[in-house]
């Protein structure tokens, strides 16, 4: 029996990315100006830059508690220093506090322009693809072509994370938070591009990983994972994935996964018996 699967994951997007907190700035740390880039660092302001970076400061120091207001605040910041090397961190914040007010379409081409700046940006890069595979659908103008995005850029975000070298100044937990999201996000986007494609048994190792490596606060990937799991033949297997989905109270995939664990145990049984 294959599950649909659109249906499901599509409004887990804004959720999950909230439930993770996406939308907060990575603790980049700050480096002198002189010093080569490191992707992860924000350079100390060169001649003419020195508005534009306590402008940043000043962003970075408002509360996410008023997402609108920051949002503002960053457009603002945007039209002031549109061809500030600091854009890129506003782009950043942006296009994720874009796909959580629920306006996708804008969140994915601001997105864009924040790779435009920066190609290195290997987080929004997995942002992306994460949010391109969660709403695709097979309705969705360029389905395919989008698909065909979102594996591409999981495939750059998990290459370019690889290179990443921890700042000085950046705490090491940071750093392995930051490198973890990112490479869950990817491998999450490549799980479910495959699941798109009916590829089950190519699905499944992308999600294992993005389980490992992601929080237990968003649910969907266990819940593609018993999708994967149980469509290739592997009930059993799906039994403790779609456990720790419908575990996760208050969600629109708690009632799924509720009944997808009855059907996974009642198959598990009775292949057992064959």
């Amino acid at each position: 029996m294959r599950f649909l699967i659109q249906s499901a994951v599509r409004f887990m997007t804004i959720a999950a990315f909230a439930a993770v907190g996406f939308a907060q700035f990575p603790a980049l740390a700050q480096a002198p100006a002189e010093k080569p880039q490191n992707p992860l660092e924000i350079k100390a302001p060169g001649k003419g830059e020195e508005k534009a970076f306590k402008a940043l400061q000043h962003f970075q120091s408002m509360p996410e508690s008023d997402g609108p207001k920051k949002i503002q605040a960053g457009e603002d910041f945007l039209a002031k220093f549109p061809a500030s090397t600091y854009a890129t961190y506003v782009y950043q914040y942006l296009a994720v506090a874009y796909i959580q007010a629920g306006d996708v379409d804008k969140g994915l081409a601001t997105g864009e322009k924040a790779l435009q700046v920066n190609p290195s940006d290997f987080r929004t890069m997995a942002v992306l693809s994460q949010t391109l595979s969660r709403t695709v659908t097979e309705s969705t103008p360029d389905a395919a072509a989008k698909l065909a995005k979102a594996e591409s850029d999981a495939k750059g975000a998990i290459t370019g994370a690889a290179t990443w070298v921890k700042p000085d100044a950046m705490p090491d937990a940071n750093f392995t938070t930051l490198k973890n999201e990112t490479l869950a996000m990817a491998h999450a986007s490549l799980g479910l591009v495959a699941l798109h494609q009916n590829k089950f048994d190519a699905a499944i190792p992308e999600l294992e990983q993005a389980v490992q490596l992601g929080t237990n606060t968003d649910p969907t990937n266990h819940y593609l994972l018993g999708v994967a799991q149980q469509n290739s033949g592997h009930p059993d297997k799906a039994v403790p994935n779609f456990e720790k989905c419908a575990a996760v109270k208050g969600t629109n995939l708690t009632s799924t996964c509720t009944v997808l664990l009855d059907q996974s145990k009642k198959e598990a049984e009775s292949k057992t018996k064959q």
